[in-house]
């Protein structure tokens, strides 16, 4: 089994080991997309280290489409599943158990302090039952094959991640759910059945997402100085900051960065076929905000 395959089975219990965290604001609204009208000419930017908008109309900037066949991952041309411009990503998957599709991109040699910003917008129908996993994550991997391990807790050395999901709290919020960050890492707490699943990190007021429309997330992820918990992570809708965490100890080693970007939808017992569109991805070393529709 590999290891997206053992994330992927694995049954979300989610415990709640930190709360918002005081102290200097993280800028919100605007951002280094304000530089650029249509996010035109963004992916030159120094600071970018990584721009999609799929208007190219192929998927090779990415180091792996996995689920292309059969196409669970797939370009669309048609309104309004493109936010910007002509083409967007669609992410299917049909009914049943363990299913899903993904788009990963990695990095060499990593980055100490990365965001990474996208547009999703969930069906009008969409429902994932209970548990699923959907939205992008920021992760540092030794080997690229530890991607998707799950019930193991890193070592520091090996591996960390954390996906900006949403949560439906056992059917307690309409889907797609709440915002929040499902993490691995060092310091990670058991499960209270005796398993290492992700932590959640939630802000303290609960932001559900909508069906049926756009919208624009980012997170940021800080790596910590070797022998400190310092590291920091980061989440936004719409350009608003929700979730600010900071005393967080991603690893023990100065080798281990954040060196790889995963979109992905995969839903455990997936009731019914469900879909998934993305646009306007944008990785850059500072934040980077909503896009900025046309100039002024």
């Amino acid at each position: 089994m590999t290891g997206k395959q053992l994330l992927l089975s694995a049954i979300a219990l989610l415990i709640a080991p930190t709360a918002w965290s005081a102290g200097p604001a993280l800028p919100e609204g605007p951002g280094l997309s304000a530089k650029y009208p249509q996010d035109a000419g963004i992916a030159r930017d120094p600071k970018v280290v990584f721009a999609e908008n799929f208007e190219a109309g192929h998927l090779r900037q990415w180091d792996d489409t996995d689920g292309n066949k059969p196409p669970k991952v797939a370009l669309v041309r048609t309104r309004p599943f493109v936010h910007a411009g002509k083409v967007a990503a669609q992410l299917a998957v049909p009914a049943g158990k363990g299913v899903g599709a993904d788009l990963t991109k990695w990095f060499s040699p990593g980055h100490e302090q990365l965001f990474a910003r996208w547009y999703c917008r969930f069906a009008k129908d969409y429902d994932q039952g209970n548990l699923h996993h959907a939205g992008g994550n920021l992760v540092g991997m030794k080997n690229h094959w530890l991607l998707g391990v799950a019930d193991r807790k890193p070592d520091g050395t090996d591996r960390f991640s954390t996906g900006l999901e949403t949560w439906r709290d056992w059917k307690r919020n309409a889907p797609p759910g709440e915002l929040f960050l499902y993490t691995y890492y060092p310091d990670m707490k058991r499960d209270p059945d005796g398993h290492y699943w992700g932590n959640s990190f939630k802000p303290e007021k609960k932001t559900l997402l909508q069906r049926g429309r756009w919208h624009c997330l980012e997170m940021m992820v800080k790596m910590n100085d070797v022998g400190r918990a310092n590291g920091e992570q980061a989440f936004w809708l719409d350009g608003r900051l929700v979730g600010h965490f900071r005393g967080i100890r991603w690893r023990t080693v100065a080798s281990l960065r954040i060196n790889g970007f995963w979109l992905l939808l995969y839903i455990h017992d997936s009731p019914q076929p469900n879909h998934l569109w993305l646009d306007d991805v944008v990785m850059a070393k500072e934040y980077i905000g909503p896009r900025r529709a046309q100039a002024e």
